[in-house]
């Protein structure tokens, strides 16, 4: 079982298209590439932490749409997502409002805004879209589709990004995960 993370996928969000730039005719077609991305990397028994905003539409249609992505899902429920309870009638086992995981040596907290402050863990986040494109920050990894070529990203590839952010940073204490 691998660990995957992606964020801000909108599904059925005419106006995102134009909003962040993505490289869309339609939302079908967004739609249809952000599926196939998301299955050509995921497995069945994958898990996917979700960080925020999944799409537009009734529970009905939305559904359908996350009943065709692999994997084992976990909301971290975004600002467009409405309530928990409506995300699992969506499809997703779990849905949380933020949580910490250990990735490798780092804590890490699952979130979909970024905080302002400074934390002395690491934050992988959504909600920024393209106005990020750098992707880490800091102590802030933005892990909008935009920014990723539209696919999720793998644990390992996190992994990689924060030990270096870690080594070009003075040594902080890291809260215990509690997911």
């Amino acid at each position: 079982m691998k660990k995957w993370f992606i964020s801000d996928t909108h599904f059925s969000h005419t106006n995102i298209i134009m909003y962040t730039g993505r490289p869309f005719e339609t939302v079908e077609e967004m739609n249809r590439c952000l599926i196939k991305n998301w299955n050509d990397c995921i497995d069945a028994e994958d898990q996917v932490f979700f960080l925020g905003d999944f799409g537009l539409g009734d529970v009905d249609h939305l559904h359908s749409i996350c009943s065709q992505l692999k994997g084992h899902k976990i909301c971290i429920r975004g600002n467009h997502d409405r309530n928990a309870s409506h995300m699992m009638r969506v499809g997703f086992s779990i849905v949380l409002e933020s949580a910490f995981l250990k990735i490798g040596q780092h804590t890490i907290e699952l979130i979909h805004i970024p905080s302002n402050e400074k934390h002395a863990h690491f934050q992988l986040h959504g909600h920024v879209h393209e106005k990020r494109p750098s992707k880490i920050i800091s102590n802030q990894l933005n892990l909008c589709v935009e920014v990723w070529d539209y696919k999720p990203v793998a644990e390992k590839t996190i992994l990689s990004l924060l030990d270096k952010a870690s080594k070009s940073e003075m040594p902080f204490t890291q809260p215990k995960a509690d997911f």
